[in-house]
């Protein structure tokens, strides 16, 4: 049924509802009729207010009747209304990751297309390559030809025939070289084709993720005693494990529910941690650290390796470090600049002495004020002073240099 039939319709229920009831409530008030013992005058209101009732009880009730979804949705206009809000709701969740998935993906889309572009230029350099050898090829054939030719001469142009010979091998060592060459750039692109699709595998697979350690990250690193006893050593290196699982547990990454462990590390590896450990000699002290292996997502297992390094006094107590020779009388920036190179060559002799880096290749830095400080004493001097830094203590492989340091300055 339409909607114009259901509109005809109400109008002939109603008009009709109402003359039936207009002609009850004339007749009731001529009768002088009365209801629940009412006057005939609020008997006849009465009948007139239920004549109204009962046409919108009729049109309601054919509307609900004709459409079926208009009847569930005023059964039910509570629970849609809620579920209209849930779908705005990850609508809008939904339009915020879809946005952050395409600047993620514009960004690997952007390096990939920097590969592409490699790709494309070695591509380029290959058939450079072979055009040339091409040409060279070419050559050779014609020289061929020539020396087919000069053969039925040979009594008169012998000589000229030597030079063609040491020609054809000259250029025959070129072609060699241009097939070396041409394997080369081969491998190159293959090289550069086998990236490409690592790269696009990764941009794959961490679509979306966040870097938590990247691969060779220290996870922890902490000092143990070697040359212990089985037990004991075994014991140190378990309560090692715990500290540095208690560390890598507070980044955002996968973790057993039931043990607790968030690291992953092979059974081989532990064992042959712990043999080198208990092999050591009696008291000497061994720099246990944890890598990560891999480069490790967030909501990822943690995959690591040990790296063991053997600890040992890298500067003695009073042992001169480094010396430099600074004009006083310079300018603020100059010797300022002078300062930092004495800094970085102090980091560079304790790195080739033993003292271990960070991830940014350094192994201390002095602290600001201290710097400054140091930099105001020499500003009060005048002339060349010798500058001289010697171990305030005793400096082992795994200590950062900082206030174990000491700054002497003297006029000259």
């Amino acid at each position: 049924m339409n909607g114009i039939s259901i509109i005809l319709l109400l109008m002939f229920f109603s008009g009709l509802i109402a003359y039936l009831g207009d002609r009850i409530g004339m007749k009731a008030g001529k009768k002088r009729i009365s209801i629940f013992g009412l006057r005939p005058r609020y008997s006849s209101i009465i009948i007139t207010i239920l004549t109204g009732i009962i046409i919108a009880g009729l049109s309601i009730s054919i509307l609900l009747f004709t459409y079926s979804s208009l009847r569930q949705a005023l059964l039910n206009i509570n629970e849609v209304m809620q579920r209209l809000e849930n779908l705005n709701q990850q609508l809008t969740m939904k339009d915020h990751e879809l946005t952050n998935m395409k600047e993620k993906i514009t960004l690997k889309s952007e390096e990939l297309s920097k590969l592409q572009e490699q790709r494309n230029e070695l591509r380029e350099k290959l058939k450079s390559t072979e055009e040339e050898f091409e040409q060279v090829k070419n050559s050779l054939q014609e020289a061929r030809d020539d020396i087919i030719s000069l053969e039925q001469n040979r009594n008169q142009l012998r000589n000229k025939i030597d030079s063609l010979e040491q020609e054809r091998k000259s250029l025959e060592e070129k072609i060699d070289n241009l097939n070396d060459q041409i394997i080369v750039l081969t491998e190159d692109y293959q090289a550069a084709k086998e990236m490409a699709n690592q790269y696009q595998a990764g941009m794959i697979y961490y679509m979306g993720e966040d870097i938590v350690y990247q691969k060779g990250d220290i996870i922890y690193s902490d000092v143990l005693i070697g040359g212990r006893s089985e037990d004991r050593t075994i014991k140190d290196l378990n309560d090692f494990l715990k500290r540095a699982n208690e560390v890598a547990k507070k980044k955002n990454i996968k973790f057993d529910e039931e043990s607790g462990m968030a690291l992953r590390l092979q059974t081989d590896d532990i064992l042959n941690a712990a043999r080198v450990i208990y092999n050591m000699e009696q008291g000497q002290k061994v720099i246990v650290s944890l890598v990560s292996r891999v480069n490790v997502p967030k909501k990822d297992w943690l995959l690591a390796n040990f790296l063991l390094n053997k600890d040992f006094i890298v500067f003695a107590k009073d042992e001169i470090i480094a010396t430099k020779k600074i004009n006083a009388d310079r300018q603020t920036d100059t010797i300022e600049r002078e300062l930092e190179e004495l800094l970085n060559t102090i980091n560079k002799k304790a790195i080739e002495d033993g003292l271990l880096p960070d991830t940014r290749g350094r192994v201390g830095s002095l602290d600001f004020s201290r710097f400054y400080s140091l930099l105001n004493e020499i500003k009060d001097m005048k002339g060349s002073v010798n500058v001289k830094v010697t171990a305030n203590e005793d400096i082992w492989r795994e200590d950062r240099l900082s206030n174990n340091l000491k700054f002497s300055l003297e006029a000259e």
